[in-house]
């Protein structure tokens, strides 16, 4: 018998990486996105999706959509979802959704500690939940902070890099957690909570390099100081959480084990060079 997901948020890189993984699997796909997007809807209905447009949190229409699924993956932010589920009776389905990292990472830090709490809200209400924790999420144009970092070494001699760049990152390529949420989503996979990062660690400047070799460029690395991560934070530029942050590692924390066929797979500088084409751009192409 053919399997049923509904997959909110797949109007995001994320979200349509697991709705089409999902459908690759053989599952029937139900996604679920809140604004029209007319590329995104044509890939997915093109690979067999049903696409419909519902605002989560305050739409109950995708409640009854999601009624007839076997199991629902929520991509959007761990707030949104739990909004959109505290009123809905769906305890006996099978639930992936999406927190972060930085929950056991920086525990103390007032959003993080507001993500906590959300799962702990949903592990009461779901026993049958798989939380996934990703690093940071790269891969995708619609995902900001290395498309924008991959912008800036297009165009300009010089990378400004919160810290001192000692700090270690462990990216998690989009297309790899779409493929882990869909091999969560079965009825056999285990209930738990999963950090993910990609398989390469590497310094926060090796990120940086990184960044710029995809693009072909070779840029200046300029590592801010302390006194100067806490201008941009009074300024705006940074958050005070990222300037507490600079210094701090970016690696998987581990909870609960992954199965090993969903480990992540796709290296950083393969995972570059494929957000760079989807960009639009070629190395050396200024």
């Amino acid at each position: 018998m053919t399997r049923h997901a509904f997959v909110a948020g797949a109007g995001g890189a994320v979200g349509e990486a697991a709705a089409l993984a999902l459908l690759s699997e053989g599952w029937r796909v139900t996604a679920s996105m809140r604004r029209q997007r007319e590329d995104i809807a044509a890939r997915l209905q093109s690979a067999g999706a049903e696409v419909l447009l519902h605002d989560l949190p305050g739409d109950g229409a995708w409640a009854q959509a999601a009624e007839a699924c076997d199991t629902l993956v929520f991509t959007p932010h761990l707030a949104i979802t739990l909004a959109a589920l505290g009123g809905a009776a769906f305890q006996e389905k099978r639930l992936v959704v999406f927190s972060s990292n930085n929950v056991a990472a920086d525990a103390e830090a007032p959003s993080y500690r507001a993500l906590a709490d959300a799962e702990d809200q949903l592990r009461d209400r779901f026993a049958n939940i798989a939380i996934l924790r990703p690093t940071l999420i790269y891969g995708d144009p619609r995902l900001v902070t290395v498309t924008r970092l991959m912008r800036m070494a297009q165009k300009f001699p010089a990378l400004p890099l919160p810290g001192s760049g000692r700090a270690l990152a462990q990216p998690v390529f989009h297309e790899d957690l779409g493929r882990i949420a869909a091999g969560l989503a079965g009825p056999d996979a285990p209930a738990g909570t999963f950090a993910v990062g990609g398989p390469d660690i590497v310094t926060m400047r090796e990120l940086y390099a990184a960044i710029a070799a995809a693009v072909g460029q070779s840029r200046l690395i300029l590592p801010l100081p302390r006194f100067a991560l806490s201008l941009a934070a009074r300024a705006g530029f940074l958050s005070d959480e990222q300037a507490a942050r600079a210094e701090s590692d970016r690696t998987v924390i581990a909870q609960d084990a992954l199965p090993l066929h969903l480990a992540p797979r796709t290296h950083l500088r393969e995972g570059l060079a494929r957000l760079f084409s989807a960009m639009g751009g070629s190395p050396g192409g200024g």
